[in-house]
């Protein structure tokens, strides 16, 4: 869609986000001439001439420079590495249309009359991304297909002091010719080799909303809307590559595809930025990359274990076992003072798991511990990972919110019970505290209270891992009475399960 568009993030929820094809102005950046006529009519004996008169109007926009605080970021980062070599680098700006503020061919405006701009325009953006690899740059000591960045007038812009140079078209109205302007001069025949053509440009840029709403910690702090450019060349790795972006603007006649008429050999550019980052060499995908690892001398999953040194060689046959699955020993400091030796897993892990759901609910992270009596060890694997995600939860100002008012409703639909209680129990409790009634007769208003009132509140129910394991029946290993055993004594379920199974006297 290119119209009617909402810029309140509040309309777009959490985690979602809303396209626009282009986001078009009213008036577009250009020269307009506003067009007035008057006629008096019905005058007796004469019929004077209509008054005409004309208004020449300007609408300003950028044009030869962006400000700084329209660019909210760029990708890749700038002066960064990594494996961007599957990446299409972008620009986005604050500035929610900014690539359609202006038209790509300045004569569409030239003295065109207000009253004909109708429809939705022409969504072609006026901005572009190049990507340049490292040996396609002026000094680079290969073929100087893109030349550096310089600074000129607008007077040498559109009027360059080389002949072979092309310059955009950018007609009569051009600003003060003295004002100072960054380009870039380009070879024509690698120019057209690189850029889109104008079928293609209206994909390279859309505009979006997304809800930024808990996420002022981020420095995510608009109102959500944005515009982007891309560039239509994917970075080479392993390299430097530089990005320029540029305006297209007076250059609709000489994109990709177009034939350029004379003795051109250079085709200058507004640049209107630039930044640089370095491509790693492509590594394959992850797929490959995890095949990778059980090659003979890749290490395998031993990269995922703690390493073993001459020194920590001389260990027990289960704590060979637990670094093998990926444990590592760390120093517990126990609620009482106590100083202990734990086991900790992280979520990759070196061996294959089952998921096992008799594990939890846990209702808080010592609730996670587990705990193997044969050695005495404690493994904090899942009280950790509980902790962390409780954390991570609360961090999310969206989740946080939601919680807090899913207890507040419920609460309050506790109290809303309450409040269509039998009106003659609440007398009857309120005489007893004022001495009008009789011990036994209040006790036994306070248990048709509690009897009447509250059975129809839904409580939360949660099982715990022992009501879990023993609800599922375990048919043909533990009997009923050994199951009412382990309720009553608060045991492990699972390590009853293990002597049942070893033979060892429960």
């Amino acid at each position: 869609m290119t119209s009617r568009f909402d810029t309140n993030p509040g309309t777009i929820g959490p985690g979602m986000i809303r396209f626009y094809d282009a986001i078009l102005n009213p008036l577009e950046a250009g020269e307009y001439t506003l067009k007035a006529e008057q006629q008096v009519k019905d005058l007796p004996g004469e019929t004077p001439p209509p008054y005409v008169a004309t208004q020449q109007l300007v609408v300003d926009g950028p044009r030869y420079n962006i400000s700084p605080a329209d660019i909210h970021m760029v990708y890749p980062p700038a002066n960064q590495e990594g494996l961007y070599d599957t990446v299409m680098p972008n620009m986005v700006f604050t500035n929610f249309a900014l690539p359609w503020a202006r038209d790509i061919d300045p004569a569409v405006k030239t003295n065109s009359n207000l009253s004909a701009k109708d429809g939705d325009g022409n969504p072609i953006p006026w901005i572009g991304l190049l990507t340049i690899y490292p040996d396609e740059l002026a000094g680079s000591g290969g073929t100087a297909k893109a030349g550096a960045p310089q600074t000129v007038t607008v007077s040498e812009l559109v009027h360059p002091k080389d002949p072979k140079i092309l310059p955009p078209a950018l007609g009569d109205l051009f600003g003060a010719e003295d004002t100072q302007v960054s380009v870039v001069d380009l070879d024509i025949a690698y120019f057209q080799s690189i850029c889109p053509s104008i079928d293609e440009l209206p994909f390279l840029a859309h505009a979006r909303e997304v809800n930024t709403d808990g996420k002022i910690l981020l420095g995510m702090d608009d109102d959500g809307c944005f515009s982007l450019v891309f560039s239509n060349r994917l970075p080479v790795a392993p390299g430097q590559n530089t990005m320029y972006l540029v305006s297209y603007e007076g250059h609709q006649a000489h994109l990709h595809g177009s034939t350029i008429s004379g003795d051109y050999t250079k085709i200058r550019l507004v640049l209107l930025g630039t930044w640089q980052f370095k491509a790693l060499d492509a590594q394959g995908s992850f797929i490959q990359l995890m095949a990778n690892l059980c090659l003979p001398g890749r290490g395998g999953v031993k990269l995922l274990q703690m390493p073993l040194s001459d020194e920590t060689g001389q260990i027990s046959e289960d704590a060979q076992k637990a670094i093998q699955m990926g444990y590592v020993p760390i120093q517990n400091n126990m609620r009482q003072g106590e100083e202990s030796t734990s086991w900790y897993r992280g979520p990759f892990v070196p061996s294959p798991t089952k998921r096992d759901f008799s594990y939890g609910p846990y209702h808080y992270s010592d609730h996670a511990i587990h705990y193997d009596p044969e050695n005495g060890l404690f493994n904090h694997a899942y009280s950790s990972a509980w902790q962390t995600g409780r954390l991570l939860a609360l961090s999310d100002s969206n989740f946080s919110s939601a919680m807090f008012n899913w207890r507040n409703n419920y609460l309050n639909s506790i109290v809303n019970s309450t409040k269509q209680l039998d009106g003659e129990k609440m007398m009857a409790i309120a005489g007893e505290a004022h001495g009008m009634m009789p011990a036994a007769h209040a006790r036994a208003a306070v248990g048709m209270l509690l009897a009447g009132g509250f059975s129809k509140v839904k409580w939360p129910q949660i099982l715990s891992r022992t009501e879990r394991v023993l609800q599922e029946g375990l048919p043909g290993v533990l009997s009923e009475e050994e199951k009412i055993a382990i309720v009553e004594n608060d045991a492990d379920p699972l390590l009853m399960l293990v002597k049942k199974i070893k033979g060892e006297p429960l």
